[in-house]
């Protein structure tokens, strides 16, 4: 059984140890009292794990165990030393030649230091608190005064030593941290203001690319009408209008529509110039009988083509028209001769033709459609000299018997008989483009 020597105290809180404060030791050997060991599970964080206050060595509660002592020897430690007169009484009378004031002297100072130390590993304190501490147990410590007591202050005194230590470390660290941060501030700084140059930069070179952009633009429609102004002799259209185009001359004759496509204004110019060289004005002609086959009036248009693409006439389109026949006309024969028509060629200039750009398939569309249209004429022509009646049937009484041969009203010679003029055949409108 382990028995209790004078002055064991308790290495954290200096206690003594008795029968009300036994001892307790942890896995790596230490001995405490059980108020300490709980003091230091409750006070460690919960992520992190409990630890010996002198050699750093972790434990749980569940570890910690109690370590059994003989308290019936007689024995029993004072609490507290109040005076020399009352350790000699409780000292018994075998210890009498052990007794040494010195020695007791030097164990409270001992206590002293060691209470200091559990306060400190109790609290927070400062660093000047844990350097001062530190200097007394080194100065304790060298004064050659070896006891007991002397291992458990060296084991404060490391403890001390290694917190002062980490402090240090930590300070450098922290001192290190900052001035890396700082660095890193400035360089942030820097690259902030590189990033407004570059950003200004960037919108110059924008403003720089749009101005450039616009030249570009207006370079390529000057060479555009350059080049329209350069092919113009070629095509045969005027670089610049003329200034008399939009402003004809009275002079010049009837003025041609935006689109004239027909022939007939030569004879319609022959008729006028027949009746009235000198007057603008158009006169009609009535024949003295109407022609068997009247029809509604229809125009013949027919494009004219040039040599050059996109060139069309501009004469305007002049119809001519068969006025109707009655029945009784028919029967009538004539007496007056139909006035002979007389063409006649119009002095007149013929304006200039304008010109227009096309492509090859309007042009090839264009001519497909002129060669419809006089096909077209040729069988309307053919239609009428198939059909046209001759004058033996125009002098003649209309048919009482067979109809193989029509016999006069009246008999007539051939000398009284008025020579007979033919019917007039309007001739088909030619073109440029007809063959």
């Amino acid at each position: 059984m382990i028995t209790l020597s004078p002055g064991c105290l308790c290495d954290v809180c200096a206690e003594e140890f008795g029968s009300r404060n036994l001892p307790h030791t942890i896995p790596c050997g230490h001995v405490l009292c059980l108020d300490c060991c709980n003091n230091i599970v409750k006070k460690t964080p919960s992520r992190l794990s409990p630890v010996c206050p002198f050699c750093r060595v972790q434990f749980t509660a569940d570890s910690v165990r109690l370590i059994r002592i003989d308290c019936g020897s007689g024995f029993v430690t004072p609490k507290r030393v109040t005076s020399p007169a009352q350790d000699h009484h409780d000292i018994g009378e075998d210890d009498v030649l052990l007794f040494n004031p010195g020695t007791v002297k030097t164990r409270a100072e001992a206590r002293r230091l060691e209470s200091k130390v559990a306060q400190v590993a109790a609290k927070k304190c400062s660093v000047e608190e844990v350097t001062t501490l530190h200097k007394e147990l080194q100065e304790w410590l060298q004064s050659d005064k070896l006891d007991e007591q002397t291992s458990s202050l060296q084991l404060s005194a490391a403890l001390l030593r290694a917190i002062l230590v980490n402090h240090v470390a930590h300070s450098e660290a922290t001192r290190i941290a900052r001035s890396v941060e700082s660095h890193l501030r400035e360089r942030l700084e820097e690259a902030a203001l590189e990033k407004e140059k570059m950003e200004a930069e960037l919108r110059s070179l924008r403003s720089q690319y749009s101005q450039v952009a616009q030249e570009c633009q207006t370079l390529r429609a000057e060479l555009n009408r350059a080049n329209i102004r350069s092919a113009a002799p070629s095509l045969g259209v005027p670089a610049t209008p003329h200034p008399s185009a939009g402003h004809p001359t009275m002079n010049s004759g009837l003025v041609s529509p935006p689109r004239p496509q027909s022939v007939s204004t030569a004879s319609a110019g022959s008729r006028s110039g027949a009746t009235s060289p000198t007057s603008p004005t158009r006169t009609s002609y009535t024949p003295s009988f109407p022609s068997p086959l009247a029809r509604p009036p229809t125009s013949i248009h027919a494009r004219t083509t040039s040599l050059h693409v996109g060139q069309r006439s501009m004469t305007p389109s002049v119809r001519s028209g068969t006025p109707a026949v009655s029945g009784a006309d028919i029967a009538r024969p004539s007496t007056i001769p139909p006035k002979p028509r007389r063409m006649s060629i119009s002095t007149t200039p013929t304006p200039t033709k304008m010109s227009r750009s096309s492509s090859s398939s309007d042009e090839k569309e264009k001519l497909r459609v002129d060669d419809k249209q006089r096909e077209k004429d040729a069988r309307r022509v053919q239609l009428i000299q198939r059909w046209m009646p001759s004058m033996d049937a125009m002098a003649r009484s209309p048919p009482t018997g067979r109809p193989e041969r029509f016999e006069p009203s009246r008999p007539t010679s051939a000398a009284s008989r008025p020579h007979a003029m033919p019917p007039p055949r309007y001739k088909t409108p030619l073109s440029h483009a007809s063959p």
